[in-house]
């Protein structure tokens, strides 16, 4: 393999192990993330399409340079040759993001927009809980995280959680001595 064929063949903006587990998997309820799913494969399409004109908008320019027969034409010819060599190789990567994305999709559960919403208070109860955790985990919990939960109305339920396992500690450690 030479260099142009390893660099054309490690195209691929994200892994996808990343696309599963960070992209996607992410978010704590399945709406959540088929909703992300399909805005990733939104953006992506998106981009690829601007790509493709922008590809054959390059070929036009080119030959329409090289036409001129003038030295300077020929020089901005080459130049827009070399972009539009490399926006070439960045679209095989797209590419093949785009055919992962389409393979989670296929595989996934669909849901509606009504369905998301619906499913948003135990999404955000699931997200906000599990950062809060891994902030405890951290050491503490930043202002932040815990006016999320009050916006949330989930502080309240959160302190009298702690308070409980405070105060459950506590007598375990009066028990103790």
């Amino acid at each position: 393999m030479n260099i142009d064929e390893a660099i054309a063949e490690i195209q691929q903006p994200r892994s996808h192990f990343q696309l599963i587990h960070f992209v996607i998997g992410q978010h704590d309820t399945p709406e959540m993330r088929f909703y992300q799913l399909c805005i990733e494969l939104q953006d992506m399409r998106y981009k690829l399409r601007l790509a493709q004109i922008s590809v054959r908008k390059a070929e036009v320019e080119i030959q329409r340079l090289l036409e001129t027969g003038d030295e300077l034409d020929a020089l901005e010819a080459e130049e827009k040759q070399v972009g539009l060599e490399q926006t070439l190789i960045i679209m095989r990567g797209a590419e093949r993001e785009i055919a992962i994305l389409t393979d989670l999709f296929d595989e996934s559960q669909k849901f509606t927009r009504d369905e998301i919403e619906q499913a948003q208070p135990e999404y955000w109860q699931k997200r906000l809980t599990r950062q809060t955790n891994l902030q405890l985990m951290a050491g503490s919990v930043d202002e932040g995280q815990l006016t999320s939960l009050h916006n949330a109305g989930l502080l309240e339920e959160a302190m009298e959680e702690r308070k409980q396992q405070l105060t459950n500690g506590h007598k375990e450690l009066n028990g103790l001595s």
